[in-house]
């Protein structure tokens, strides 16, 4: 995949090349944030990880590495207290035009907050595929072992862009993924032991085996 970016004029990309393309996606859906500086800037893909998340981040930093100048670096934050200190990598894309495309299909400008905030994409039906799912619960996903089941935190986006989420889940890969409150106006949503064996076949092979524990592998 590398290999044929380098040969393109990476400042010209309309959008990623197919696997990278549903990889970003599934990202996004998770913890994967894209910024701008202003109206007029280019936008880059940036994403933090946890001391845990080693290998998981330096996966990331190597399949977008023809757009970062560094590679994953690693980050030390003080607790709220001061009294500790985490270790977190961080990775930074550059600022290009391809980010732009991204930007447009996750995040719109809400009035009452003065800011943009992200959204599920209006056409997830149409963009959601095996990979997208697979990264979207590495980022996002976890293992609940007591009620066997996968639960995806998707607590920051709204009701509604949570059932069309679990809708398009379903629709497009045959996994029926039920949305559950979790607290306060929040949702998540839960995949059940019914639906392990075809999603464990569709999303293991492009998990990063640091990662598969939390289809409960």
């Amino acid at each position: 995949m590398n290999k044929n970016l380098k040969k393109k004029n990476i400042q010209n990309l309309e959008f990623l090349p197919n696997k990278l393309n549903s990889i970003l996606i599934g990202i996004m859906l998770g913890d994967g944030s894209i910024s701008r500086t202003s109206n007029t800037s280019n936008c880059r893909f940036e994403m933090s990880f946890g001391f845990k998340y080693k290998d998981f981040a330096e996966s990331i930093g190597a399949l977008f590495k023809e757009f970062i100048k560094t590679p994953v670096k690693t980050i030390e934050i003080k607790s709220k207290c001061k009294t500790k200190t985490y270790t977190n990598f961080r990775l930074k894309t550059v600022s290009l035009p391809v980010f732009n495309y991204y930007f447009d299909m996750f995040y719109i400008f809400n009035i009452e907050k003065n800011k943009y905030v992200k959204i599920i994409p209006l056409n997830i039906s149409e963009l959601l595929d095996p990979v997208v799912l697979a990264y979207f619960i590495m980022t996002d996903g976890n293992f609940d072992k007591s009620r066997n089941r996968v639960r995806i935190y998707t607590n920051s986006y709204k009701l509604a862009d949570v059932v069309k989420l679990a809708l398009a889940i379903n629709e497009r890969l045959g996994i029926y993924a039920g949305v559950l409150h979790d607290r306060k106006n929040q949702w998540i949503i839960t995949i059940g032991s019914k639906q392990f064996t075809l999603l464990r076949e569709l999303v293991t092979p492009h998990f990063e085996s640091s990662m598969l524990y939390r289809i409960g592998l």
